[in-house]
C-alpha cells in the first residue's frame, strides 16, 4: 500500500497540461505588457491614476512589499516593463523557466497591487497560479529547457549538476513538489468556479434568468453587432441558468473521467463566448489556459493519437480523390 502511494505521489502528473498553461500565461502577460506599454506612466507611474503616496500608504497598512517599493521613478517603470517583456518571451519559449516564473510572479503581484483599480478576475487567478507554478515542472514540454535537458542526458558528464539530475531522492522530491503545485492549481480553479456559481445563486437576476441580459447591456462588456445576437429571451434565460449550474457542478464533474471532458468543454465554450460577446478576451484567454491542466499526460496521448489517425485518414482520402 505504501509503495503504491509512493509511486502515485512521485510520478509527475499533467506535464503536457502545465506546459501548455505556461505558454498561455506567458502570452497573456506579454499581451498585457505590450498593450499597456504606451500608458505605463499613467497606469503605474508615480503621478499616474493611482498616486505613489496612496500606494505606499496601502502597502504599509497591509504590510507587504512589491517591486515598486524599490523606486517611484518613471525610469524604473521602464526597467520593470522591459525586463517583464523579455521574461514573458523567455517563459513562452521555455528558457530558464523557473527563474522567469519567479520574476513574472513578482511582476504580476506588483502590477496588481500598484494599481488595483484596473485589474480583472483573470489577473487575480494569474497572480495566484503563477506562485504555485514556480514549484511545478512547466518546462517539461514545448520548451528550450526540455531540449537542453535531452541533449545533456545524451552526453552525460561528471559534474555537480549531473549528480543532482541523476539523484533519485531529489527526483522524487521534485516530483512531489510538482504534483502538489499542480493539485493546488486544480483546487484553486475548482474553488473559483464553485464560489462564483454559489454567489450567483443568491442573486435575484440569476434566479430570474435575466442576469446575462443586463450584463450584456453594459457598454464596457459589449461587442457591436455580436452581443445583440444574445438578446433572444429563451436563449439568454437558458445560458444564464446553464452558467450557474455549470459553475456549481464544476468540481464534481472533475471527479469522473468522462464528465471531466464535459466540464472542460463547457468551460472553454463559456469563456470563448465571454471573449466574443463581452469583449473580455484577455480574461478568457487566461481561464482557457487554466483548463489544460485538468487533463493528464495519458489523456493527451490519446487525443494526439486520435488526431494523428484523423490526419492519416484525411491524407488517404485526399490521395484517393486525386
Amino acid at each position: 500500500m505504501i509503495d503504491k502511494w509512493y509511486h502515485f505521489i512521485t510520478k509527475e502528473r499533467s506535464l503536457i497540461g502545465v506546459s501548455i498553461t505556461r505558454i498561455f500565461f506567458g502570452i497573456a502577460i506579454l499581451y498585457e505588457l505590450l498593450i499597456n506599454y504606451p500608458a505605463r506612466y499613467l497606469l503605474w507611474g508615480a503621478q499616474g491614476l493611482y498616486p505613489y503616496s496612496e500606494y505606499l500608504a496601502y502597502t504599509q497598512k497591509e504590510k507587504f512589499f512589491t517591486l515598486f517599493d524599490i523606486s517611484a521613478s518613471n525610469l524604473f517603470v521602464d526597467l520593470v516593463f522591459t525586463i517583464g517583456i523579455l521574461a514573458a518571451i523567455c517563459y513562452i519559449i521555455g528558457y530558464r523557466t523557473r527563474i522567469m516564473g519567479i520574476f513574472l510572479a513578482m511582476l504580476i503581484f506588483s502590477l496588481y497591487f500598484r494599481n488595483p483599480e484596473i485589474t480583472h478576475g483573470g489577473d487575480n487567478i494569474l497572480r495566484i497560479l503563477l506562485i504555485y507554478l514556480i514549484f511545478a515542472r512547466v518546462n517539461a514540454h514545448f520548451s528550450i529547457d526540455a531540449i537542453r535537458k535531452r541533449k545533456a542526458e545524451e552526453k552525460p558528464t561528471k559534474s555537480l549538476f549531473s549528480f543532482f539530475q541523476g539523484n533519485e531522492t531529489l527526483k522524487a522530491i521534485k516530483a512531489v513538489l510538482h504534483n502538489f503545485a499542480w493539485f493546488a492549481c486544480i483546487l484553486q480553479i475548482a474553488f473559483l468556479y464553485f464560489s462564483a456559481g454559489s454567489y450567483k445563486i443568491m442573486g435575484e437576476m440569476w434566479q430570474s434568468g435575466t442576469a446575462l441580459y443586463y450584463a450584456s447591456r453594459v457598454q464596457d462588456f459589449y461587442t457591436p453587432h455580436l452581443t445583440e445576437l444574445l438578446w433572444f429571451e429563451p436563449l439568454i434565460v437558458i445560458m444564464t441558468y446553464f452558467t450557474v449550474i455549470f459553475q456549481v457542478a464544476f468540481p464534481f464533474l472533475l471527479l469522473n473521467r468522462y464528465t471531466k471532458y464535459l466540464a472542460i468543454f463547457s468551460a472553454v465554450s463559456l469563456h470563448f463566448g465571454i471573449a466574443v460577446f463581452m469583449g473580455l478576451a484577455d480574461f478568457s484567454w487566461i481561464m482557457i489556459g487554466c483548463e489544460f491542466m485538468l487533463l493528464l499526460d495519458h489523456e493527451y496521448q490519446k487525443i494526439f493519437q486520435f488526431l494523428s489517425k484523423l490526419k492519416k485518414r484525411a491524407n488517404v482520402e485526399q490521395k484517393q480523390a486525386a
